[in-house]
């Protein structure tokens, strides 16, 4: 057994508005889950060819490459394929993008207690 400190679950926000991404950076961050942060998909893109991360939290309609582009690429890859991800939406008609394999929606407005719950729901507690 390893002495190390466990690693906490590390949780990547994909989001254009920049005060909701700061919001929800902040919100994970004083729950013990390790955030960082992307503008758009193809930001996104790039931090997982970096670092390996437990969840994909992703708003669906951005500037430059959307959720919807960035949610089909992760599911085609082999080693991203398996990450869970939660879709963004200020949309209340969904119905265009319900064949989209995000594995929760979260609807805005939210309140974050109700996303920080999400988040426990879908990856477990923030220490892995």
């Amino acid at each position: 057994m390893s002495d190390s400190p466990k690693t906490p679950r590390r949780v990547l926000i994909v989001e254009d508005e920049d005060r909701l991404r700061e919001a929800l950076h902040e919100v994970l961050r004083s729950a013990g889950y390790e955030a960082i942060s992307a503008e758009d998909g193809l930001d996104a893109l790039d931090w997982l060819a970096r670092l390996p991360v437990d969840l994909i939290v992703t708003d669906l309609l951005m500037p430059g490459m959307g959720g919807h582009e960035l949610i089909k690429r992760v599911r085609q890859s082999k080693e991203w394929g398996g990450i869970p991800i939660l879709l963004l939406s200020g949309y209340a008609d969904l119905a265009p993008y319900r064949d989209l394999p995000a594995d929760s929606i979260q609807l805005k407005p939210f309140r974050l207690d109700e996303f920080l719950d999400r988040i426990k729901e879908m990856i477990g507690p923030p220490v892995a």
